[in-house]
């Protein structure tokens, strides 16, 4: 009878031992693909800079849904090397057009300003935008909640904006929509990620004075990860009077193993600066056997000169006499790494 009791026993130990390690494994795999829950946190303050890469073509955002897997490694690429910087309005050219913002951002080329309120932490108001010389929407006199915190899989509302466009002196009321309408992994050219949540903005403006015959339409998709700031990928397109005006793919390409791009950048110079014909590019004591890709790229984002510098040549100037006067950002490009300068051409 002992013998039994004691094989009983046994037995209900090693259930539950069994049992337990079931659970464990389980709770692993709900942490492998949880939903993720998306606050404030996400929001950029002033000072920030966050590198990202640009591509001027347009992919398809992918299916929405839970525990989506979306694959982006080869369909998208990078065209130009931006940061994303975060600015105090009144240090910026179009700050008395939105009195309001607390916070300006710029991806870095100067072309693009768009303001903010990221001052909630249960909201992010957004003001407007100008694109210089191009195209500008200003949102002051009824502001529009961009997010409201915390965001889960399946939140959405609406609200209403009132908004001046030009060119076209387009006034008129405004419609914003936002929903978070799936969740997943990102497979992205550089990496992976599992447990981020996208959302997907549109913002509708209609022309108030009749006939309707003119209208905005910005659709932006994000893909976010808890706690990082700035979205992982944001695919974005503008439409103004039923043609497309803009498309854009912007994506996070620090590597999955965190190398820090930014004190990277501080061994990379150029001199003299400003220049008038020629420049020279000064690697100081970051030493690397591959060649350098470096690109010229005017305010706009248009591509001016390219070439390919081999270890041999590192020390031979750039010629930029073709150049009319202006500022310019210099993509460096090392392997698997981008670092951008800003240099002035005079003349």
């Amino acid at each position: 009878m002992l013998n039994q009791n004691v094989y009983v026993c046994f037995n209900k130990l090693y259930i539950m031992k069994n049992l337990f390690a079931l659970f464990i494994l389980l709770v692993a795999a709900i942490a492998v693909k949880a939903q993720p829950t998306i606050t404030s946190n996400v929001l950029p303050v002033k000072g920030d800079t966050i590198l990202m890469s640009l591509d001027s073509t347009i992919v398809s955002p992918g299916v929405s849904g839970a525990n989506v897997s979306w694959d982006f490694s080869n369909s998208i690429k990078q065209d130009i090397f931006i940061e994303r910087v975060y600015l105090d309005p009144a240090n910026t050219p179009y700050a008395a057009k939105f009195p309001n913002a607390k916070l300006c951002r710029t991806d870095g080329i100067g072309s693009v300003y768009s303001y903010w309120d990221n001052s909630n932490t249960s909201k992010s108001i957004y003001y407007g935008f100008v694109e210089k010389n191009i195209y500008d929407q200003n949102y002051n006199a009824i502001p529009l909640n961009y997010y409201k915190f915390p965001i889960n899989f399946g939140q959405s509302f609406t609200d209403s904006l009132s908004a001046v466009t030009n060119p076209g002196a387009l006034v008129g009321p405004g419609k914003y929509a936002f929903i978070a309408d799936a969740w997943g992994s990102l497979k992205l050219p550089n990496k992976t990620v599992p447990n981020v949540l996208r959302t997907k903005s549109l913002i509708y403006i209609g022309d108030s004075n009749p006939p309707v015959n003119s209208y905005s339409l910005t659709i932006e998709y994000a893909w976010y990860q808890a706690f990082k700031k700035e979205p992982l990928l944001v695919i974005s397109t503008v439409t103004i009077d039923h043609e497309l005006h803009k498309k854009f793919v912007i994506f996070d390409n620090t590597s999955k193993v965190g190398v820090n791009e930014t004190k990277l950048a501080a061994h990379i110079n150029l001199y003299p600066n400003p220049a008038i014909d020629l420049f020279y590019l000064d690697m100081n004591d970051f030493k690397t056997n591959d060649d350098v890709d470096l690109i010229i790229f005017d305010l706009q984002g248009k591509e001016q000169k390219h070439l390919t510098i081999t270890k041999s040549n590192i020390s031979n100037p750039i010629n930029i006499s073709c150049l009319p006067k202006g500022m310019y950002l210099v993509n460096v490009i090392v392997g698997d790494k981008n670092f951008t300068k800003k240099i002035a051409k005079t003349e």
